[in-house]
């Protein structure tokens, strides 16, 4: 007797126990799939610079590793800017300590005149929290940097696996359409090729996403001299990827620091009022037409895989969800007894029809040079 001849409650049990086993393999295998993920999606990204650096006569494997070089490069160039930026900003951190201890002495007195409760309670309070968590927080100290460690000696791999998929992405598509019904070969290539489009707009989308809005951010902060305004235009913007999350932490930082730089409550109101301009923008006419409806996902699928993805793999889960839900729901969509699976992921959007500027980006890149 099959599974699908099986009562209900035992179908269920053999689902919730299938789903259980994935899991575990997700959290075990994480040093592993993370950076192989990764690289998937970069082998995505690059494929259209390779393909086009053939069309140069470039051999394939040269056209490969020069792909990767110019993206290590970019990576390397914005790692030390990035770099330069947080010395700046640790150079000042000693003027910054002694402003935050000034207003920390303030808001104490604020809760010494309010509550009735002395500023020595109040430190003695704080001290003995300290000393509890001591412990607890040297293990842990020592736990992520083991699991730091450990995750970035895996990403040293991630440019062997790009060289690997993109030369043998050919034998990857055979064995997709060997492994489909004969009469749903071409259909499964369908697939594949959706899939690998809807990588390449998000990611590429993504990136020109960061790059307006680091601008943005960078040019508001500095109208208002925030101190660093650099570092935190281009931080909160990065922290964008990460949905809903991402925003808030990216638009708190440089709130707090206005905060700290100067004792005008308007003034960090002002910062908040540029951040939340920005975001405005950027949901209404920037992520349309330059990231467009690559991924559809319904805010309450895209909330419950934030979730799921921060628990399972942490940070990288919550970078990585979106992109991978979005690969789900365009198989889903395609296969027809997933359908009813795909409409629920998705959400019916309403961007206009115009063309997309990634689209119009990677159609002039990869335009043939007339002869």
């Amino acid at each position: 007797m099959s599974i699908s001849e099986q009562p209900f409650y035992f179908q269920a049990a053999v689902k919730l126990l299938l789903i259980a086993l994935i899991i575990a393999f997700l959290i075990l295998a994480e040093n592993i799939l993370i950076p192989f993920t990764l690289a998937v999606f970069f082998t995505f990204l690059l494929l259209p610079v390779s393909r086009k650096l053939e069309q140069w006569h470039f051999p394939k494997i040269l056209a490969i590793l020069i792909s990767i070089i110019l993206a290590l490069a970019v990576f390397v160039a914005m790692i030390y800017f990035f770099y330069s930026q947080v010395i700046n900003f640790v150079n000042d951190w000693p003027v910054l300590q002694k402003t935050m201890i000034a207003k920390l002495d303030a808001i104490q007195q604020f809760i010494s005149e309010t509550f009735h409760v002395s500023q020595i309670e109040q430190t003695t309070w704080i001290t003995s929290k300290i000393k509890e968590n001591a412990g607890n927080g040297g293990v842990l100290i020592m736990g992520v940097f083991s699991a730091t460690t450990s995750f970035l000696a895996s990403l040293a791999l991630i440019p062997i696996y790009i060289f690997f998929l993109s030369l043998y992405q050919h034998k990857f598509k055979e064995f997709v359409r060997l492994i489909a019904k004969e009469d749903k070969n071409e259909h499964a290539l369908v697939v594949v090729k959706k899939v690998s489009r809807v990588s390449q707009k998000y990611l590429m989308g993504i990136f020109l996403d960061v790059v307006i809005l680091s601008v943005l951010n960078s040019v508001g902060f500095m109208i208002l001299g925030l101190p660093h305004a650099i570092l935190f235009g281009v931080l909160a913007s990065m922290l964008n990827i990460i949905p809903y999350i991402g925003v808030m932490i990216g638009s708190t930082l440089p709130i707090l620091m206005a905060i700290l730089s100067n004792d005008s409550m308007g003034y960090a109101l002002g910062i908040g009022a540029i951040c939340f301009i920005v975001q405005f923008f950027d949901n209404n006419f920037i992520m349309p037409y330059v990231v467009g409806s690559s991924v559809s996902i319904n805010p309450l699928t895209a909330t419950l895989v934030l979730v799921g993805s921060a628990l399972i793999w942490g940070i990288p889960g919550m970078v990585l969800c979106m992109p991978l839900t979005g690969m789900a729901k365009v198989v889903c969509d395609n296969v027809e007894s997933l359908k009813p699976y795909g409409y629920l992921l998705g959400e019916e959007v309403n961007f206009s029809e115009q063309e997309h500027v990634q689209d119009r980006i990677r159609r002039r890149f990869l335009k043939k040079r007339p002869s």
